[in-house]
């Protein structure tokens, strides 16, 4: 296992190809609050996009998009610091960290369904 640290003048495309190769994977989204120390995790849900938005350059964001129950539920992080990338031992994609301004998020890959998920 290892922790790959993306640079962050290559965010936006690490980011596009990242969305590109897990799209609709199952995953749960985890939220630390720096300040609060309190954490919050969310139930499984669809990966739809994770994007990089510097429209305001002094603010630049990194937007998880996420799909549940047909709706599109978008997570902002604002000020992003640091994105780094968990690898399994067989070099595949675990779990993504985003640190920003107040926040540290990993969006962590299911590993595998669940059997009421079966068809």
């Amino acid at each position: 296992m290892s922790d790959v640290a993306i640079p962050s003048q290559e965010w936006k495309q690490f980011l596009e190809a990242f969305t590109d190769r897990h799209r609709g994977s199952l995953v749960r989204m985890e939220i630390h609050d720096l300040e609060t120390d309190e954490e919050v995790g969310w139930r499984d849900m669809r990966l739809y996009r994770l994007e990089f938005d510097t429209e305001d350059t002094k603010n630049p964001r990194i937007n998880v998009v996420l799909e549940m129950d047909h709706k599109m539920i978008k997570h902002v992080l604002f000020r992003p610091s640091q994105l780094t990338l968990h690898l399994s031992a067989d070099t595949a994609d675990e779990w993504l960290r985003i640190q920003s301004l107040n926040t540290a998020t990993t969006v962590r890959f299911r590993a595998a369904l669940q059997s009421d998920l079966v068809a």
